[in-house]
């Protein structure tokens, strides 16, 4: 009878044990009571070491924000026992722990481009507080720069600050109006080998690189260039555009990401003879450009005139 009282009792323990926090992902529960901590907020992209939160905040304009939510929590069976004030501050140091252990280069953004409360209060009776923080597109927002914002829980009126999930770095991805995949007809012609030719229609992406540029990203080669038929399947090496849109939704510009030119000579050009134009309307690019290679020919190697017209978001 002892044992089988031991038994029940054991079986008793594990399922009490097995019970607490299940469902809490970031939960510090190396602690009954009075800890806090940085809770769950957008998607869990860690598996270990500091907590790292991505939050995708869609279209965001030249100048506006955006904003993502920052979780503070009480933990233990109970709620707060009185107002509990919690001091957060951005940390350099906790962002380069984050980076050496994920094997990334994320930096901080400008205080121009990210603002989050530095005092909030956990109030009496509630195990959790959310407050935002602020992406604003400002002028020196860099949309190549790889952000990571590094929150650290530094000081509390009451209880003790969690050892594993004090901390966290969020980071969030933005677009332009532009951005989105795209379906791309048209005609091209290479000078130099007329047995290239365009492969259309061509599935692509328009991707973000600034507020008012994007980058026409191959989905079938897997990168930022133009593949074209052989008659089987190829691309220009060394050679990728990005287009510039203006307020009159005018493209202006066309450069080759790799270089002006690259390493191979090639260069991105704007035929000024085309509509060049974006409806956004019908999320529609009319454009018209050459790829320059002067050492195999001149003025222009290929001409491509196409239309790129959206057909849902990337």
């Amino acid at each position: 009878m002892k044992n089988i009282k031991n038994l029940f009792l054991g079986l008793f323990i594990v399922s009490l044990a097995s019970c607490l926090k299940a469902n809490d992902m970031n939960i510090d529960v190396k602690y009954k009571t009075n800890v806090i901590e940085i809770a769950n907020t957008g998607d869990n992209i860690t598996n270990a070491g500091i907590p790292g939160f991505y939050s995708d905040l869609g279209v965001v304009a030249a100048g506006a924000s955006k904003t993502f939510n920052i979780n503070v929590h009480y933990t233990g069976p109970g709620t707060a026992p009185e107002d509990i004030t919690v001091t957060l501050s951005s940390d350099a140091a906790t962002l380069a722990k984050y980076n050496t252990e994920n094997g990334v280069t994320k930096v901080v953004p400008p205080s121009t481009v990210v603002t989050f409360p530095t005092s909030v209060v956990i109030k009496k009776g509630t195990s959790q507080t959310t407050v935002e923080a602020k992406i604003t597109v400002s002028s020196d927002f860099n949309f190549n720069a790889a952000y990571g914002v590094p929150v650290k829980i530094s000081q509390v009126s009451k209880g003790i600050i969690s050892g594993n999930f004090g901390n966290a770095v969020y980071s969030f991805g933005v677009r332009n109006k532009y951005d989105g995949s795209y379906t791309v007809t048209g005609k091209m012609v290479d000078y130099a080998n007329a047995g290239l030719t365009g492969r259309y229609p061509m599935s692509i992406g328009m991707v973000t690189s600034g507020a008012n540029t994007v980058r026409m990203y191959d989905n079938v080669i897997g990168g930022v260039y133009h593949s074209i038929s052989t008659p089987g399947l190829s691309y220009y090496g060394s050679f990728g555009v990005e287009f510039t849109i203006d307020a009159s939704n005018n493209i202006t510009k066309v450069i080759n990401v790799y270089g002006q030119p690259a390493g191979n000579g090639r260069s991105a050009e704007l035929d000024p003879s085309g509509v060049n134009k974006y409806d956004p309307a019908t999320k529609t690019f009319k454009v018209k450009y050459w790829m320059n290679q002067p050492s195999v020919i001149t003025p222009h190697r290929v001409s491509f005139d196409e239309t790129i017209v959206y057909t849902g978001v990337r």
